[in-house]
């Protein structure tokens, strides 16, 4: 099976209405669905899994909110990012203005091949086909 993506193109005149591969969602597994498959696979209940499940949810919320990078092997590593507004002057700047967005940031596990070039999680091998 591939990821599917549609061509559209940019609205923004900066970039001369040029057109780019945009994938496109084949549907959303939720917290219920993802216990019950991942009990299928092994010999824990639907409901253990989903138990964990909400609370890795609830450890790493309060992990991150202290400024931890929360790393789970073989999946990957995530932590909190910002959005800011960009100042002249560095004593201008202030957190309340200027931080615009409290982001998350997950890059997956990766493993690095006999040429150099990473190779990761969730992706490696991964098909693309236009919609």
């Amino acid at each position: 099976m591939a990821i599917k993506i549609n061509v559209i193109q940019h609205g923004r005149k900066a970039l001369n209405g040029k057109w780019f591969g945009k994938t496109v969602s084949m549907g959303e597994v939720g917290t219920h669905e993802l216990a019950q498959l991942v009990s299928h696979s092994n010999s824990v209940t639907e409901s253990d899994v989903y138990g964990v499940i909400k609370a890795l949810e609830k450890e790493m919320e309060r992990l991150l909110k202290q400024g931890k990078t929360v790393v789970l092997e073989d999946i990957g590593r995530f932590h909190l990012t910002i959005k800011s507004a960009m100042v002249d002057d560095p004593d201008e700047y202030n957190v309340r203005e200027h931080v615009r967005e409290v982001c998350v940031k997950f890059t997956p596990a990766a493993h690095r091949r006999r040429d150099g070039t990473l190779e990761r999680s969730f992706t490696a091998g991964t098909k693309v086909e236009r919609l």
